[in-house]
């Protein structure tokens, strides 16, 4: 029992953690555009949906924090606008912690000039959270001599279960027509109140996030030994939401019907600095890419003395390869250009 208590504290660490940031950051951002700025849900204007899965683990314990997220989306080629649905669920089974929130995009196409494209957004969002006070331990609840943890607490509980908001965002990224993109987006506009507690507020702070992506055709003659379809791919986002801020970088490499990459992860909270790093890798058949990203961070023991690691999985399907039009340009990330 006294090995319960430490990991509900453990976990109560990793709770503050990771809801004072409010926000989930993917380590599979450069695959799914749509989670860190929804107007890219427009970019290849085409169809497409998909689902990803996270784990946020512990190494040698069997305790983590889940994350999944499902998305679908739709071109309308005549009004020049998509349409996008999205939800993400996270949950910390031990906390007995769970938010969900459902977030309906549209998106307007704005063409510049020849060379450069405009996609704009508008989010409007519904979440719940929910924390089931069973599974928490409050300090009347342990006998300090015997170390065994009571079924029962008198320690007032002034919060309810769960709490329902509303939530706004705007985005917007601007991108040519070969080889290159720049993102702006910004969630919780409104600021909700997400807090438990009746009294108290807990507001959702504005975040903000830029982002920039650039490819290059590795084999554009097709000579060589690589394959016709190779690209490198490289992308980078900077996000800030109140004290908290984190860069992000990735670097990838396409070859026919594969990928693989690396990407880094700089997070700060408040004193708290930590540094992530990963590896990805894929595979594309017709229009389905199955792939997942593996990363740990560096600096974890530093602030639970338990080494810490992540793993995604994601399956995108992608509309826009059905029709053939974009064949000579597979697998890259402006295919239809």
């Amino acid at each position: 029992m006294k090995k319960k208590y430490t990991y509900t504290t453990i976990f109560a660490l990793l709770l503050s953690l990771t809801i004072s940031a409010q926000e989930y950051l993917y380590s599979n951002q450069n695959k799914l555009l749509g989670t860190l700025n929804p107007s890219f849900y427009g970019f290849k204007e085409a169809a497409s949906i998909g689902v990803s899965y996270a784990t946020q683990k512990m190494l040698n314990e069997n305790n983590f924090i889940q994350n999944t997220f499902a998305f679908s989306s739709f071109y309308f080629e005549d009004y020049n606008f998509s349409i996008a649905l999205d939800v993400n669920q996270f949950q910390i089974s031990d906390l007995g912690f769970n938010a969900t929130q459902a977030n309906l995009h549209y998106i307007y196409k704005v063409q510049l000039s020849n060379f450069w494209t405009l996609n704009a957004s508008l989010t409007l969002g519904y979440g719940n959270n929910r924390l089931d006070f069973s599974s928490l331990v409050f300090g009347d609840q342990i006998d300090v001599f015997s170390g065994n943890i009571s079924s029962f607490s008198i320690d007032p509980i002034n919060a309810n279960s769960r709490v329902s908001y509303f939530d706004s965002g705007v985005s917007g990224h601007l991108h040519n027509n070969k080889n290159m993109f720049f993102g702006l987006s910004f969630k919780h506009i409104n600021k909700p109140n997400v807090s438990l507690n009746e009294v108290d507020k807990d507001l959702k702070d504005l975040f903000m996030s830029l982002q920039a992506g650039y490819e290059l055709d590795l084999n554009p003659l097709n000579r060589g030994f690589l394959p016709e379809n190779s690209y490198l791919f490289l992308y980078g986002s900077l996000s800030k939401q109140s004290t908290k801020s984190r860069i992000s970088m990735y670097q990838e490499i396409v070859l026919d019907n594969f990928s693989f990459g690396l990407n880094q992860h700089l997070n700060n909270f408040k004193t708290v600095n930590l540094t992530t790093l990963g590896t990805t890798a894929s595979v594309f058949y017709n229009q389905l890419e199955l792939g997942f990203n593996y990363s740990f961070e560096m600096d974890s023991k530093k602030v639970t003395s338990i080494p810490y690691n992540y793993f995604e999985l994601f399956v995108v399907f992608d509309f826009s390869k059905i029709t053939g039009r974009f064949s000579s340009n597979r697998n890259s990330r402006f295919n239809n250009y």
